[in-house]
């Protein structure tokens, strides 16, 4: 494959990590990426030395996931300055934008998303309103106010979804969590006046379990109606993706050999469904060509159900994958840079890889 005088001008322009990272073609891969540090670069300078060289891959089995459209379009542009029109054969995608892609492949293996109809946030809470009136459900139903908590529960059934819980799932580590309170031995108190009560701590960790018991029941009924309805949300569709793919070994080698090569932008926005997705997708090969860009230090947002730990996961996963730091800012002055260290406190749970400080290639020019 051909590349454009854009492509190799920009390779030349590479700092060494950068040129680290494109060149670094097998073998899992972790870029520890701060803002300004060239990440859209590399990633599609990385995809077209990996069609330049002699990978034998196709545009077509390579795949790219990030978070956005915006982001989708800005990296296929960049791609396509680089290496022509084979840019549109790349597989290009949000997560969820992917997870389609699978559920389209077979729709024999996911009727409810094929014959179904996508669950509006109108819809979602008339029928959790419904389900509230239909249940038992005393600790999380305000008598006076029945219906107030509807929209907060379709949320945060979404949140489950994104942390991989099935109703199943989350209502056993609750009843397994509260089996293990009520057997502490010092949950009552056994002298004094408040003899044979149980105590202030032990009692709102009870209650407060006995909440999301609740929540996990009301979580079965959500999903049941949905089904019975031929509904699906927007989470569905990356947790009908990961089920079909764990249930199925041999779609889910047809899905890992359709992408020779990953790569995943913005990962510490990656929550746990989107991770066992990932996962799920390279797991065909014990050391899969496997490409994350990320910056630890936008985790704390959490953003849509982002955590460091969501962040590690891979590290952990492929203790022998490559770890390249990005430190050369682009984009802000020191002085910029220097505010923003002084603001963030290193993270306790990630080592000095993981740490890495941005350093300004432009100097001390402009003012806060």
């Amino acid at each position: 494959m051909s590349t454009t005088p854009d492509f190799e001008e920009a390779y030349k322009k590479l700092n060494a990590k950068q040129k680290e990272a494109v060149d670094t073609i097998y073998g899992p891969v972790i870029v520890i990426a701060g803002p300004g540090t060239g990440k859209t670069q590399i990633l599609a300078l990385r995809i077209g030395n990996i069609l330049l060289k002699a990978t034998g891959a196709k545009p077509d089995e390579i795949l790219a996931l990030t978070f956005t459209e915006s982001a989708v379009a800005t990296l296929r542009t960049r791609l396509a300055s680089f290496i022509g029109g084979a840019a549109y054969r790349v597989r290009i995608h949000t997560f969820h934008g992917f997870a389609r892609s699978i559920l389209e492949l077979r729709p024999d293996l996911f009727p409810r998303i094929a014959l179904g109809t996508p669950l509006s946030e109108v819809r979602g809470i008339a029928l959790m309103e419904q389900l509230l009136d239909q249940g038992e459900y005393i600790k999380i139903r305000n008598p006076k106010q029945p219906h107030r908590a509807a929209r907060t529960l379709v949320a945060f059934m979404g949140k489950l979804k994104q942390e991989h819980y099935t109703p199943e799932r989350y209502l056993a580590e609750l009843t397994e969590a509260y089996e293990r309170l009520l057997a502490e031995p010092d949950r009552i108190h056994t002298i004094g006046v408040h003899v044979g009560k149980e105590k202030g701590e032990p009692l709102r960790r009870r209650e407060r379990l006995e909440k999301h018991i609740e929540v996990a029941h009301l979580f079965k009924a959500y999903q049941e109606a949905l089904e019975r309805e031929s509904l699906y949300d927007y989470e569905d569709l990356i947790a009908e993706a990961v089920r079909g793919l764990e249930s199925d070994e041999g779609f889910r080698a047809e899905v890992g050999e359709r992408s020779q090569f990953v790569l995943a932008d913005e990962h510490q926005d990656a929550n746990p469904a989107q991770n066992r997705l990932l996962e799920l997708v390279t797991d065909f090969d014990g050391s899969p060509n496997l490409f994350i860009v990320g910056d630890e230090k936008q985790a704390i947002y959490r953003f849509q159900g982002a955590s460091l730990a969501s962040f590690f996961y891979f590290k952990e996963k492929y203790p022998e994958a490559k770890v390249i730091s990005l430190v050369e800012n682009y984009r802000s002055t020191s002085k910029v840079l220097a505010a923003a260290h002084d603001l963030i406190a290193p993270t306790p749970t990630s080592d000095a890889a993981f740490r890495p400080l941005l350093s300004a290639v432009r100097g001390e020019g402009g003012v806060l």
